[in-house]
């Protein structure tokens, strides 16, 4: 129960980063950078007397009925959620601060800063395996059916917004689009790398009984595997004692207090590495 509203509140605050990054930065500047917000974009130019967050909304049920089909209850379920949530807060943003103006005449800080909020928000909702509607239900079916990365089949997806969107708004702001586009899936890629993100720690200790302590904390403390070496110092003649790991940001916290304490003259290399797959991963 406690697991799944930490599943669910995290998809309501990505949707709410996506929602005020969209009515704040976008949708006053008519950057139409892509999915379906752009496409909502696009529409509320032409037919201004519809709230946007209906638009979204509806276009968003029209996406999600194909994601429930193509990638399966579990998807579509979450998914919904977004959807709903964003179209939601659009639609509430709407009724407070009706008529939003632009904060700035530079379309490119609206660009940066919009897009900034959109791909914090999509980053989070998708590596909660869902997806926020619209283009994004797309793209997770390319990424399940092509050798590619979320970041780039969401690019793929949206350009085709982006050119509906110079038809309607003019070059410059096509230009624009496409622009917002390319910064919102490279920001996606690296955030959800980075909340993916392990450590795989090397520990050299010349000390074969504070080893064996510090692989006892490891396996009943972190409760994470470990893999341990015999090695010979080049320098020294001496034997050593490898332990290789890979923890979280957490757990490699309280292995470096635990070292410090244990074995002040070990040695440990630290890499971060974005994709672990096995038992406990």
């Amino acid at each position: 129960m406690e697991r799944q509203a930490k599943l669910y509140g995290g998809i309501v605050i990505g949707a709410s980063l996506i929602a005020i990054g969209l009515y704040f930065f976008w949708a006053p500047s008519d950057l139409a950078a892509g999915g379906v917000s752009g496409l909502s974009i696009v529409i509320k130019a032409l037919i201004p007397s519809i709230p946007l967050g209906v638009i979204i909304f509806v276009l968003d049920m029209i996406m999600f009925i194909i994601g429930f089909v193509a990638l399966g209850k579990s998807f579509g379920a979450k998914s919904l959620i977004c959807s709903i949530t964003v179209s939601t807060i659009m639609t509430l943003l709407e009724w407070i601060w009706p008529n939003w103006q632009p904060i700035s005449e530079d379309q490119l800080i609206l660009l940066l800063f919009g897009g900034l909020f959109i791909a914090m928000g999509q980053a989070i909702v998708f590596n909660l395996e869902a997806s926020s509607g619209g283009t994004d239900i797309i793209a997770k079916i390319m990424t399940r059916y092509m050798p590619l990365n979320i970041g780039t089949a969401l690019m793929i997806a949206d350009m085709i917004v982006v050119l509906l969107a110079t038809m309607v708004f003019g070059l410059e702001k096509g230009l624009y689009a496409a622009l917002g586009v390319i910064v919102v899936t490279q920001l996606i890629d690296y955030m959800i790398a980075g909340f993916n993100v392990q450590k795989y720690v090397i520990i050299v200790s010349s000390n074969e009984q504070k080893a064996n302590e510090i692989n006892e904390y490891i396996l009943k403390v972190l409760e994470r595997g470990t893999t341990l070496y015999k090695a010979e110092g080049g320098y020294s003649g001496e034997e050593k004692s490898i332990i290789t790991t890979v923890i979280g940001r957490k757990e490699f916290l309280e292995l470096k207090k635990q070292l410090m304490h244990v074995d002040r003259l070990a040695f440990m290399m630290v890499q971060n590495i974005h994709e672990v797959i096995g038992e406990g991963f």
